[in-house]
């Protein structure tokens, strides 16, 4: 096999600059593989939650009602749009689990009488299905399981409807319906204190006096079939018999989670990726300027020779789909393998029972596309203007560089050293290129301030939610609505030390077109333990008449203080009317709404009625408090603010140290790639200015020290820069992230500005060591005999 002479001169450059080949297809495949990472990610999550939906026949509709008869399930098979409807028994009872002195939750789910046919039909893992004449058998959630250490032909307690029963574990199973298994009351899934046991109808009916009637029902609609529709016919249907509205899967609390993660993860698809391009493109651009600039010489007499302007461009271009190649390569690998194992991280979290990991040749052909683009779009720049001087012009050297300026004056007057005044002039006599290399650093900056800044959003979501918002110990939650007197009754158990009601109604809450489903809290018109805050922090009474919203719900209904909503209550009466907006509050999780609670047990046409009472416990009784409520025929479930806000910080603790790695070290890709390839750029335009100051007796550390001035003016210019994009990333990414779940609230303390950049100065400075051994290895003989 015969290579052309330019071939064989683009395989010596490659060798030759093997270094900073390496760092630039580093940032490449940075940005191959974050795309790559990303977008396999999402894929793989939304392709396995779809297969896992249809395989195991998710539902498109959920409502719940008190007691509905069983004849009613005909009527809502005949609403048109529904393909298959099923009666259910759904009920929450309490843990009695040995050695657990917390309270926990146990949501029972009744078994079709048909087996695991129906809908939202069960994965076993372990075991077998429950035999549909036993009251005691059961099937239980997969990561309860694994908590409590329990599978088949293991026995346990719960409390249902008062009393307790001793349950057998036969199978071990996940449902498409609890992907995201959340319990009441929670804001992370803790499988300790939450499961879902699935068992026969007929032992739950018993169990809760349901026989011949159900409290759910699924829907399954045909495709293309409207779901409001669906749920306007099916909740007059249900609200003789106590429905509180059906819910959309969009709105299913497992369905939504899974949702607004893969939202965040498209996010980080739109947003890294364009940084390592960018960067990569001037980084090509940077190298290949000075590639050419030192061959001139030689493109002038391959054009004299013969070779035309597009073979001697294209000699160029071929060295850069070398390193675009490299780093295509790289990237694929990395993010193949970091897209798996990301996948199956989302995969655990979210109990999904396989993974479809998806390598679509489109995206991987999309990320080739893309990086090999950027790569020649930076050459071209820098080949253009040298490939249009004629050989003779291109063959002569070029005019030395002309250091003299009008800030010579300038200089003097500072009074600086002369080492200082050539660092300044060298790095003006480049602007372009000094000012790429500050933006490449800025953006590693960049990146870090956009991972960072989340540590203090989420300390402050903690602090006003936990510390300044709710603020009691524990919230005991009534099986249903109970008289006023159910609050003294609740202040006698032990270790109570205050108590205050609540009563939670579900409602729908209209304004204009706009509208949405929750639950209205009623609390007393100064709340103490759980209040209500203002966007500046101070706790808010509750208004006389109207309502408080949260900053959410109000941007949701595009209202204000001062303008109207109508509220169709879902319980009761069933009353439907006309409520100022009192007020806006601060709400980071969930959309929420506030009245005080005779107002509202006014506006529903009730007596005083409770829902719960929020808790102050003594430290020192609290297993006491915890063994007297969960034994309480009245407790729905009990929830511990100490130990949901545990789970809360424990679950984002090892989700942010998996982001903060990655991205720490993809910062740490662009700082690296940046300061050496400008380094090397640097020390070889300056070789034979430094090689003689050697040769004059300036030591080893004082010319490396002219160098590193450069890099240390680059580093630290791109500090300031770095932190502004950082936050206008960071922004972008709270904007992206907000939904009708939570908001982050956007918090960057200084620390996330000075972590930023002493992650990128020491990646800095480990570049410039590298470099040091190069200068303290110059041949002063030779740099002083050639240009180079």
């Amino acid at each position: 096999m015969v290579i052309s002479p330019l071939r064989r001169k683009t395989l010596r450059d490659l060798r030759r600059l093997w270094a900073q080949v390496i760092a630039i297809a580093l940032v490449l495949a940075a940005g191959v593989a974050t795309l790559i990472l990303g977008t396999g990610a999402y894929a793989s999550l939304d392709e396995t939650r779809a297969r896992y939906y249809e395989t195991y026949r998710f539902a498109d509709v959920f409502a719940d009602m008190t007691r509905a008869p069983g004849a009613l399930i005909a009527d809502i098979r005949a609403i048109d749009g529904v393909l298959a409807a099923e009666a259910r028994i759904v009920k929450l009872g309490l843990l009695d689990m040995p050695g657990m002195v917390e309270p926990g939750t146990m949501l029972f789910v009744s078994l079709p009488d048909g087996g695991d046919g129906g809908l939202n039909r069960l994965h076993l893992r372990q075991g077998r299905l429950p035999d549909p004449q036993s009251l005691r058998e059961v099937v239980v959630s997969e990561g309860f399981a694994a908590a409590h250490r329990l599978r088949p032909g293991t026995a346990f307690a719960v409390v249902m409807n008062g009393q307790r029963r001793d349950l057998l574990v036969t199978g071990i199973a996940l449902s498409p319906e609890f992907i995201y298994a959340l319990g009441p009351g929670e804001m992370m899934p803790d499988p300790r204190r939450f499961g879902i046991a699935w068992l026969p109808g007929a032992s739950l009916a018993a169990a809760y006096d349901l026989e011949g009637a159900f409290s759910n029902v699924v829907l399954k609609l045909v495709p293309g079939a409207s779901a409001d529709r669906v749920i306007e016919t099916l909740d007059r249907l249900t609200a003789p018999y106590g429905g509180v509205g059906a819910t959309p899967r969009a709105d299913q609390t497992s369905h939504a989670f899974l949702d607004a993660e893969l939202k965040q993860l498209s996010a980080m698809v739109r947003v890294l990726p364009p940084i390592f391009l960018l960067v990569a493109a001037m980084l090509v651009n940077m190298t290949l300027s000075r590639l050419i600039t030192l061959e001139r010489e030689q493109i002038g007499l391959l054009k004299a020779v013969g070779y035309s302007a597009r073979a001697v461009a294209q000699h160029y271009v071929e060295f850069v789909l070398a390193i675009a190649a490299l780093g295509i390569a790289i990237g694929f690998v990395a993010g193949a393998w970091l897209g798996a194992g990301m996948a199956q991280l989302y995969a655990k979290f979210f109990s999904f029972p396989f993974l479809v990991f998806m390598r679509d040749p489109q995206t991987y052909a999309i990320a080739t596309i893309i990086t090999t683009a950027a790569a020649v779009g930076g050459a071209l720049l820098a080949v253009r203007r040298v490939l249009a001087l004629p050989p003779a012009v291109a063959m002569s050297p070029p005019a030395p560089t002309d250091y003299r300026s009008r800030l010579a004056g300038v200089w003097r007057r500072l009074s600086l050293p002369q080492t200082a005044v050539m660092t300044a002039r060298h790095l003006l006599r480049w602007p372009l290129r000094t000012l790429s290399g500050i933006l490449g650093v800025a953006m590693s900056v960049a990146i870090l301030v956009a991972s960072l800044w989340s540590f203090g959003s989420i300390d402050h979501m903690i602090d006003v939610t936990f510390f300044r918002g709710e603020r009691q110990d524990a919230m005991v939650v009534f099986a249903g609505p109970e008289p006023a007197r159910a609050l003294y009754s609740a202040r006698q158990l032990p270790g109570v030390l205050a108590a205050e009601p609540f009563r939670a109604v579900s409602a729908r809450l209209s304004h204009r077109n706009l509208s949405r489903k929750l639950s209205i809290m009623g609390k007393p018109a100064t709340p103490r333990l759980s209040r209500v805050l203002s966007p500046d922090l101070a706790p808010m009474a509750m208004p006389e008449a109207g309502l408080i919203l949260s900053e959410a719900l109000a941007d949701a209904l595009a209202v204000r203080p001062g303008d109207r909503v109508t509220v169709d209550f879902l319980e009761g009466n069933r009353r439907s009317l006309s409520l100022p907006v009192s007020g806006v509050s601060l709400g980071y999780v969930g959309l929420g709404a506030a009245m005080e609670i005779s107002a509202l047990n006014r506006a529903m046409g009730e007596g005083a009625l409770i829902s719960g009472v929020n808790l102050m416990l003594d430290d020192g009784a609290e297993a006491d408090f915890y063994a007297a409520a969960t034994t309480t025929p009245k407790t729905g479930f009990v929830a511990v603010m100490s130990l949901t806000l545990q789970r809360f910080k424990e679950t984002l603790a090892e989700n942010i140290t998996i982001m903060i790695t990655v991205y720490v070290g993809l910062a740490s890709i662009i700082a690296v790639g940046v300061v050496y390839n400008f380094a090397r750029i640097a020390l070889s335009e300056q070789g034979r200015e430094l090689a003689s100051l050697r040769v004059l007796g300036f030591t080893r550390a004082e010319v490396s020290g002219i160098l590193f001035s450069e890099l240390a003016a680059v580093v630290l210019l791109a500090q300031p820069l770095g932190w502004l994009i950082g936050y206008g990333i960071a922004l972008g990414m709270v904007t992206a992230f907000s939904s009708d779940l939570y908001r982050v609230p956007f918090v960057i303390g200084r620390e996330v500005y000075a972590t930023a950049s002493l992650a990128v100065i020491a990646a800095a400075l480990a570049s410039a060591l590298a470099i040091r051994g190069r200068i303290n290895g110059l041949d002063l003989i030779e740099v002083l005999k050639t240009r180079e």
